[in-house]
């Protein structure tokens, strides 16, 4: 009977443990997050269902042809891109799929966010040329880095404020904030990546452990003062919402001695980006 419970758990948490290497948290807090931008200015937005889609479909095909290419530059290292590695034929047919549905879906999308989707394709088809071209450099991984969160944000943000023509400066600063989150995210994660792999050249270890110390304090602070700066109650709730999740980064970023078993540290950090459903009861 014991040995069945054991079992079972155990199932359960190489379930989980998949559903994380396959980024399907990351997909997760994609959608939650921009769910939240959908619903500026006032609360009221209506979401549009096709292109939150789309949005998670795109998020997931980027995430897997990243670790793909990843493991084509070098072996694989961790257990993320090992998974990657051993399942890389059902993952490259999973991308057609994940494709094909993309572009069913794409025939029901407002035409702004055509338009936008259609110049984000080309800036995101230019960003993998470029870490092609790149992938010898020395400076590859910073590079990588810095404009896989600037993608990632632009994706998030950008599809719901594409169909909004009445967005004031404070919306866009809410925006900007989400932008620093997702910096501060991908430093926390390349600092505990330096931590577990020395020779890793990466952004975190560029900078130094005192210089990641103030630019991750440095984006809690700068989205508190946020809070303050606008009388719009639903954008103030976003800020309060961006600020949670900032302090739950630091939280992340400072045991990094409990944290760093088993990688605990990255699926906490994915699930910060899930913080928007708390909008949903206050």
């Amino acid at each position: 009977m014991i040995n069945d419970e054991c079992l079972m758990v155990e199932g359960k948490n190489n379930f989980l443990k998949t559903l994380h290497y396959l980024s399907l948290d990351v997909v997760l807090g994609a959608v939650v997050s921009s769910w939240m931008f959908w619903k500026i200015p006032d609360g009221n937005g209506m979401v549009n269902l096709p292109s939150i889609l789309i949005l998670g479909i795109c998020t997931w095909i980027i995430y897997i042809l990243d670790r793909l290419l990843d493991n084509l530059k070098s072996e694989p290292e961790d257990a993320r891109h090992q998974f990657h590695f051993q399942y890389q034929y059902y993952l490259q047919v999973g991308i057609i799929i994940l494709f094909l549905l993309a572009a069913i879906l794409a025939f029901f999308l407002p035409r702004n966010v055509i338009y936008f989707g259609i110049a984000l394709s080309v800036l995101i088809m230019i960003y993998f040329y470029i870490l092609h071209k790149k992938s010898k450099s020395a400076n590859y991984q910073y590079f990588k880095e810095i404009f896989t969160s600037a993608i990632y944000s632009l994706c998030v943000v950008g599809s719901a404020f594409s169909t909004k023509s009445n967005l004031d400066w404070q919306a866009y600063l809410a925006g900007f904030v989400f932008f620093l989150l997702v910096h501060q995210s991908i430093l926390i994660f390349s600092f505990y990546e330096s931590q577990a792999y020395p020779a890793t050249k990466n952004l975190a270890k560029k900078l130094g452990k005192a210089n990641c110390t103030y630019l991750i304090w440095g984006v809690l602070v700068f989205s508190i003062v946020s809070i303050f700066l606008t009388d719009n109650l639903f954008i103030k709730k976003v800020f309060l919402i961006e600020s949670l999740m900032a302090f739950c980064s630091v939280l992340i970023y400072f045991f990094e001695v409990k944290l760093a078993k088993n990688e605990n540290y990255r699926w906490l950090g994915e699930m910060v980006f899930w913080l928007p459903l708390i909008l949903i009861f206050f």
